[in-house]
C-alpha cells in the first residue's frame, strides 16, 4: 500500500459498516492518502463487505469482478482490497472466488484511528461491537465476535467533540445496544467490558449521560433486541425529551415456534406485550421491525402468523427479507429447508401485507 496515493471505499450492509468506513476513511488519511473523486481515478479501492446473506456476498464479487476487468482495460494503477465481515467469515473461500486481491484488511485495525465523518447531518458512534445472541440464522457472532462494550467514558468523550453544528443527531450503533454494560477499566488495563464481566453501567444510564451533552440535539439507535427491552429502558426513553421517536425492535417471526428454532428469546406474546407497553409510555413513538419470510420448516399457517403480526402491530416501516441460509450457522443445517420459490413467494406476500398496512 506504500505506493497508493488516492483510496475509494465502497460500503455494503448496515449502519455499523457506514461507521467502520468512516473510520477506514481515517486511517487511510492518517497514512497519506488522499479520497479519489471517481473510481477511474483511485489507486486503492477497498469493499468494505457484508456477510448477512448471499445476495450481499455475491454483489462483492461482482463488483470486484467488474473493478478487475475495468483495471485491465484502461491499464489503471489500481489495488483491490476487501475488509469487513466477509474476510472474518472465510479468507480463504474469498481468495478463490477472487484471487486477484491485493489487500485484505481487518477492520478492527481502523477502529484505533481518528475516523472522517461522511453522513450528512448524523453522527454514527459504535457503543459495542459483537454479538452474544446466536440467532441461529445469522453470521454476525462469528464475523464480528463476541460482544464488547466501550467504556462509557470513551463514548461521551467522543460524543462530546462531534461538532454540532454539522451532526446535530447522534445515533448509536450496536448488534444488540440494549444489551450494553460498561464499568471503570479493569487493574489489568483492559478496556472493552465482555458478557461475563461485572458492571455498574447499562444502555439506559449512558443513554441518560449523553442526553446531559448540551451539544446533542437527538438521540437515535440501532439495533434493539426485544428480549432485553426492560421496563427502566422503556420509562428513560419516554423521559427524555432528545430521544428519537423511532424505535426498532426486529420481530423476525410471528410464530412462536419458529422463533425459538431462531433462538430469539421471546414469545409473540412478550413481543406484542412489549409494543404495546413502549406505545403507552410513549404515544409519539414510532416502532419499526424486521420479518424474516420463508424459515426452515415453517408451515404456510406459521407464516401466516407473521403475516397476522403485521396487520396486528401496525409498524410503521417494516424490513423485510427471505431466509438465506448462512454457513456455519444452525439454522442452515435444519431439515426441511424450503425451496428458493416457496422462499421467494412468501417474501412477495409479505411485502403486500407491509404495503397494506401503510
Amino acid at each position: 500500500m506504500a505506493r497508493t496515493k488516492t483510496y475509494l471505499i465502497l460500503t455494503y450492509g448496515c449502519q455499523m459498516n457506514k461507521n467502520d468506513s468512516e473510520h477506514l476513511a481515517g486511517m487511510f488519511e492518517f497514512q497519506g492518502l488522499k479520497p479519489a473523486e471517481n473510481i477511474e481515478q483511485a489507486n486503492l479501492v477497498v469493499l468494505n463487505t457484508c456477510s448477512v446473506r448471499e445476495k450481499s456476498e455475491r454483489k462483492v464479487f461482482g463488483k470486484l469482478h467488474e473493478l478487475n476487468h475495468l483495471r485491465k482495460k484502461k491499464k489503471l494503477q489500481m489495488e483491490l482490497g476487501i475488509t469487513g465481515c466477509m474476510p472474518k467469515r472465510d479468507v480463504e473461500f474469498i481468495k478463490q472466488e477472487v484471487p486477484f486481491l491485493d489487500h485484505f484488511i481487518d477492520i478492527d485495525d481502523a477502529r484505533h484511528y481518528p475516523l472522517k465523518r461522511s453522513h450528512s447531518d448524523q453522527a454514527w458512534v459504535s457503543i459495542m461491537y459483537g454479538c452474544d445472541n446466536f440467532c441461529s440464522y445469522c453470521v454476525v457472532p462469528y464475523t464480528r465476535g463476541r460482544e464488547r462494550s466501550r467504556p462509557v467514558d470513551d463514548i461521551l468523550k467522543e460524543i462530546a467533540e462531534i461538532d454540532s453544528t454539522k451532526f446535530p443527531r447522534v445515533m448509536l450503533l450496536g448488534q444488540n445496544v440494549n444489551s450494553y454494560k460498561s464499568h471503570s477499566p479493569h487493574k489489568d488495563g483492559s478496556r472493552l467490558t465482555t458478557h461475563d464481566s461485572p458492571f455498574s453501567i447499562d444502555f439506559a444510564d449512558l443513554l441518560k449521560r449523553v442526553h446531559k451533552i448540551d451539544t446533542v440535539k437527538e438521540i437515535e439507535f440501532l439495533t434493539s433486541h426485544p428480549k432485553d427491552m426492560t421496563d427502566k429502558l422503556i420509562d428513560t426513553l419516554a423521559a427524555l425529551p432528545k430521544m428519537g421517536t423511532e424505535v426498532h425492535f426486529p420481530l423476525q417471526a410471528g410464530n412462536d415456534r419458529i422463533l425459538k428454532l431462531m433462538n430469539r428469546g421471546y414469545t409473540y406474546a412478550h413481543y406484542k406485550d412489549l409494543v404495546v407497553k413502549t406505545r403507552k409510555k410513549m404515544p409519539q413513538v414510532k416502532i419499526s421491525t424486521d420479518i424474516i419470510a420463508g424459515f426452515p420448516s415453517e408451515t404456510e399457517s406459521e407464516f401466516e402468523d407473521s403475516l397476522n403480526a403485521i396487520r396486528e402491530l401496525k409498524f410503521s416501516r417494516v424490513n423485510t427479507a427471505a431466509f438465506s441460509p448462512r454457513p456455519g450457522t444452525k439454522a442452515a443445517e435444519l431439515p426441511d429447508q424450503l425451496p428458493l420459490k416457496i422462499r421467494a413467494q412468501r417474501l412477495q406476500q409479505l411485502m403486500a401485507v407491509v404495503d397494506q398496512t401503510k
